[in-house]
Protein backbone atom coordinates (compact mmCIF):
# COMPACT_ATOMS: atom_id res chain seq x y z
CA UNK A 1 0.00 0.00 0.00
CA UNK A 2 1.33 3.41 -0.97
CA UNK A 3 1.13 6.46 1.22
CA UNK A 4 -0.78 9.48 -0.01
CA UNK A 5 1.56 12.29 -1.11
CA UNK A 6 1.95 15.48 0.92
CA UNK A 7 1.98 17.59 -2.26
CA UNK A 8 1.93 17.12 -6.01
CA UNK A 9 -0.64 15.22 -8.03
CA UNK A 10 -2.63 12.18 -6.94
CA UNK A 11 -4.85 10.03 -9.14
CA UNK A 12 -8.55 9.67 -8.25
CA UNK A 13 -8.17 6.05 -7.06
CA UNK A 14 -5.38 7.01 -4.63
CA UNK A 15 -7.41 9.99 -3.43
CA UNK A 16 -10.52 7.86 -2.93
CA UNK A 17 -8.50 5.27 -1.00
CA UNK A 18 -6.97 8.02 1.18
CA UNK A 19 -10.43 9.45 1.96
CA UNK A 20 -11.93 5.94 2.35
CA UNK A 21 -14.60 6.52 -0.30
CA UNK A 22 -15.18 5.37 -3.87
CA UNK A 23 -14.13 7.26 -6.97
CA UNK A 24 -17.83 7.77 -7.75
CA UNK A 25 -18.16 9.60 -4.43
CA UNK A 26 -15.22 11.85 -5.39
CA UNK A 27 -16.96 12.89 -8.62
CA UNK A 28 -20.21 13.44 -6.72
CA UNK A 29 -18.48 15.60 -4.10
CA UNK A 30 -16.79 17.60 -6.84
CA UNK A 31 -20.20 18.50 -8.26
CA UNK A 32 -22.14 18.92 -5.02
CA UNK A 33 -19.68 20.31 -2.44
CA UNK A 34 -18.41 23.80 -3.32
CA UNK A 35 -15.51 23.48 -0.86
CA UNK A 36 -14.24 20.15 -2.22
CA UNK A 37 -11.07 20.50 -4.35
CA UNK A 38 -11.61 20.13 -8.08
CA UNK A 39 -9.65 17.65 -10.14
CA UNK A 40 -7.43 18.73 -13.00
CA UNK A 41 -7.68 16.97 -16.34
CA UNK A 42 -4.20 16.24 -17.70
CA UNK A 43 -5.47 14.44 -20.80
CA UNK A 44 -8.67 12.92 -22.11
CA UNK A 45 -8.27 9.91 -19.83
CA UNK A 46 -6.19 11.23 -16.92
CA UNK A 47 -7.43 13.39 -14.06
CA UNK A 48 -5.54 14.23 -10.88
CA UNK A 49 -6.15 15.97 -7.58
CA UNK A 50 -3.77 18.33 -5.82
CA UNK A 51 -2.73 16.28 -2.78
CA UNK A 52 -2.07 19.35 -0.62
CA UNK A 53 -5.57 20.70 -1.38
CA UNK A 54 -7.14 17.34 -0.47
CA UNK A 55 -5.18 17.22 2.80
CA UNK A 56 -6.17 20.83 3.63
CA UNK A 57 -9.84 20.07 2.86
CA UNK A 58 -9.74 17.00 5.11
CA UNK A 59 -8.05 18.92 7.94
CA UNK A 60 -10.66 21.70 7.73
CA UNK A 61 -13.45 19.11 7.72
CA UNK A 62 -12.04 17.46 10.87
CA UNK A 63 -11.97 20.83 12.68
CA UNK A 64 -15.68 21.51 12.00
Amino acid sequence: MHTYPQHGHARPKATADFLKVTTVTLWRWEKSKPDFPKSTRLSERVSVYDAAEIRAWLAAKKHN
